[in-house]
């Protein structure tokens, strides 16, 4: 099996070379001072399209190609990422047999990733539960009304202060929904948002210090995307920092943060289609998204 992936390496190490070559550079801005980053292709670019978590150990992942019925979950070192476990078609047979075809957005807590899936007309969000030490799905599917997340579920966060678990809908969210994950995912709150009204396109989650932060999938911003910040207890919305990933071609994916060795503390997924995904590794002022454009 070494021998194998040996050989694998050295194929698609030139496309991995043409990849750093030519993808798109992200660039600091003042509220988002870029230092690195990580470019993945093929198996792993799959493992990593869609979400990224950590425990402050592992970054955890998630992946999806709609169009192949794939989806992905992967775990990797923090410090240069290198894989240490995956994942593929990871999701329960109930969920599979439903149409349930999508990973989104995850977050980790207490040893358990949750997961944002979609897909399918019966149900067409869910929140599943997979286990950190081994990937595999708990047996915890806890299914989302359709009237509420009439377009899936992108995203979704725990607090890890308080163990509720945060998500919205995709389109034009007005209201984001907490979860209580150590009461049978029960309703606890709806938290209709104020300060910039809805928000659209939010690919991922992440709490720190604190704050819920969301990447936001900008459109039609040029080379710009978004993270923004929500005060959960009021509702309120702002711009917490604006990223230039280089290329209107980048498609904004899930966040995270940790403290990593190069000095970073946030890390954004960001996937170019064409190439592949990277994990842009950046170091934060909040206070100076208000003076950008």
């Amino acid at each position: 099996m070494r021998i194998i992936r040996k050989i694998w390496s050295l194929l698609t190490l030139p496309l991995l070379i043409l990849t750093l070559l030519t993808s798109p550079q992200a660039k600091s801005t003042p509220s988002a001072e870029f230092v690195s980053k990580d470019t993945f292709v093929f198996e792993k670019a799959l493992l990593m399209g869609q979400g990224i978590a950590t425990d402050g150990e592992y970054y955890y992942t998630s992946g999806a190609i709609t169009a192949l019925n794939l989806t992905a979950l992967g775990k990797f070192t923090c410090d240069a990422p290198e894989i240490v476990m995956s994942r593929v078609n990871p999701l329960p047979e109930k969920c599979s047999e439903r149409g349930n075809n999508h990973i989104g957005g995850i977050s980790v807590y207490n040893g358990k990733i949750y997961a944002s899936v979609e897909g399918g007309d019966i149900c067409k969000a869910c929140i599943v539960v997979f286990d950190c030490e081994t990937l595999k799905a708990t047996g915890e599917v806890y299914d989302l009304p359709n009237e509420i997340y009439d377009d899936g579920v992108p995203w979704c966060a725990v607090d890890p202060e308080t163990g509720l678990l945060y998500a919205s809908k995709w389109s034009h969210a007005k209201t984001i929904y907490a979860y209580d994950v150590n009461d049978g995912m029960r309703l606890v709150s709806e938290i209709p948002l104020v300060g910039l009204g809805e928000i659209d396109r939010i690919q991922g989650g992440e709490f720190f210090e604190g704050t819920l932060y969301l990447s936001n999938d900008t459109k039609n911003n040029g080379n710009f995307k978004n993270i923004l910040s929500v005060d959960v207890n009021s509702g309120e919305v702002a711009v917490a920092a604006v990223r230039d990933v280089g290329g209107e071609n980048v498609e904004a994916e899930g966040m995270t943060f940790y403290h990593a060795e190069d000095g970073s503390v946030m890390h954004v997924l960001d996937y170019n289609k064409a190439i592949g995904v990277f994990i842009h590794h950046y170091k934060l002022n909040f206070a100076e998204a208000g003076n950008e454009a």
